[in-house]
């Protein structure tokens, strides 16, 4: 507290009052603040429930155990207050406190209303986590150090100041950490994926499950987790079937017969995408005829899901449609030779992403 207001105090309590005293006036003022802050909320309560958004009633929810501890910590500064400045250190420490927290409540609310209300509700834009997390630790670290400053007279910035040789150290020893945190940063900012999108890197394909400052998760189709750190996938090629659209196409290579005929086989794969009820029919599939080998001919179908979540079950449910199609017709797939497969590992079939 400013020394006008204590000698203010002191000139008309006689101050310091005894610790008696000064604990009935510090009870007094608890008894009074808490009913004014019970009085706040429930008329904020009411405000809220007549507003369309869910945001301002967990914002409320928030911002109550700050406020409670606001009026704990007023008591406690009228105590010292009232008892001199035999604790003016841990007048200070309060006064720091009480100030923090009324800087958590005003940053909450204008991270809640900026980000969350008229970005995120109004203007529908998603700003990554990791973004609103380096703005907020920004904003922290500079109300914090104002603060200090403001109640030591003690200017903390220079003590933040390291040694050439110290920062040389820590830059050598946190590059990967600072290159994957501004690798994800960049990823945020850009947005080629996000979470939730499938997508395929290194030859593998899965849906991205959390990305962090440091890492990516990717959980594959058997459901194992592998961690990408963002500096890697940064600089990897990366295919998302997610976006623009879900819609995404498959080439399913098929080995047939080489008596068969290719508008025969044509026509079966045709028919074979009509019977099947997962695959669309718009955009149209087509069928290619490729190569011939000494063993069979070699044709690609391209087929289109409405989601690469589904792939596997619809290129299954189209093989199987395939397969008594060809057999209709009098006509066969052709198993590989063992190591000399359509795909190099035995025989069978072969689904790729669209070329």
């Amino acid at each position: 507290m400013n020394e006008p207001l204590q000698a203010f105090l002191a000139e008309h309590l006689a101050l310091p009052l005894s610790w008696t005293g000064a604990v009935a006036v510090a009870v007094a003022v608890v008894i009074v603040l808490e009913f004014l802050n019970r009085q706040l909320f429930l008329g904020l309560q009411r405000l809220v429930v007549r507003t369309e958004t869910k945001l301002d009633d967990l914002l409320l929810k928030q911002m109550r155990w700050p406020a409670q501890a606001l009026v704990f910590l007023a008591a406690i500064h009228v105590l010292f207050t009232l008892r001199g400045g035999e604790s003016e250190t841990s007048s200070k420490a309060v006064t720091i406190v009480e100030l923090l927290l009324i800087a958590y409540i005003v940053i909450e609310a204008l991270e809640m209303a900026v980000i969350h209300y008229w970005l995120g509700e109004r203007k529908k834009v998603l700003v990554p986590n990791v973004v609103r997390h380096l703005i907020l630790v920004v904003i922290y670290s500079v109300a914090a150090l104002s603060i200090v400053t403001a109640v030591t007279g003690v200017n903390v910035v220079p003590l933040l100041a390291t040694s050439t040789v110290i920062t040389v150290v820590l830059g050598l020893a946190l590059q990967d950490t600072l290159g994957n945190l501004f690798a994800g940063l960049a990823l945020s900012l850009e947005q080629p994926f996000r979470e939730g999108d499938w997508i395929y890197i290194d030859g593998i394909e899965g849906r991205i499950e959390h990305m962090g400052w440091r890492a990516t998760h990717l959980r594959t189709f058997t459901r194992d987790v592998l961690v990408f750190p963002n500096s890697v996938l940064s600089k990897a090629k990366v295919q998302n079937f997610d976006r623009p659209e879900k819609l995404t196409g498959r080439n399913v290579e098929v080995p047939v017969a080489l008596h068969a005929p290719p508008a025969e086989v044509e026509a079966a794969l045709q028919a074979a995408v009509a019977k099947t009820a997962s695959l669309l029919a718009e955009p149209a599939s087509k069928a290619w005829f490729v190569a011939t080998t000494p063993l069979y001919h070699r044709y690609v179908m391209r087929i289109w899901v409405s989601d690469f979540a589904t792939h596997d079950d619809a290129e299954s449910d189209f093989m199987k449609a395939l397969f008594l199609e060809l057999r209709a017709r009098g006509l066969a797939l052709v198993e590989g030779k063992a190591g000399a497969g359509v795909d190099g590992q035995g025989g069978g079939v072969v689904a790729t992403p669209p070329r």
